[in-house]
């Protein structure tokens, strides 16, 4: 099973790997920005402070099944952190351009040119 699976790891890495540096980059932002909420930000923390110390829900003795539910908690830490935080602040640090709420931005055939010019009453 190993001998298929490195070869597979090995051509999918280069495609996969851009975006897990920039979501773990992303992750890391939003840690330390102070417009996100305390307690979103102290999610991944705590739940890194669960994997690495040996109080689990489930034992690590069994084999595989102890360390599926570390992982379940650190993937729920970072989803809840990435969908919760706010939308522009992640949107800013993924490097998106907001949104314009401009007239012309949406439909320029709707949008009138024109001149203005005050007249003195005196």
């Amino acid at each position: 099973m190993s001998r298929l699976f490195i070869p597979v790891l090995m051509m999918l890495l280069p495609r996969f790997l851009p975006n897990i540096i920039r979501y773990f980059m992303l992750v890391w932002r939003l840690t330390f920005d102070r417009r996100v909420n305390i307690i979103l930000r102290a999610l991944v923390p705590l739940a890194l402070v669960y994997v690495v110390f040996p109080i689990d829900l489930i034992r690590d003795t069994i084999p595989l099944i102890g360390r599926v539910d570390d992982i379940i908690i650190l993937g729920l830490a970072v989803l809840f952190l990435i969908k919760l935080a706010p939308p522009h602040v992640v949107d800013e640090h993924l490097g998106r351009a907001a949104p314009s709420d401009r007239p012309e931005d949406k439909d320029p055939s709707q949008v009138v040119d024109g001149k203005a010019r005050f007249i003195d009453d005196d």
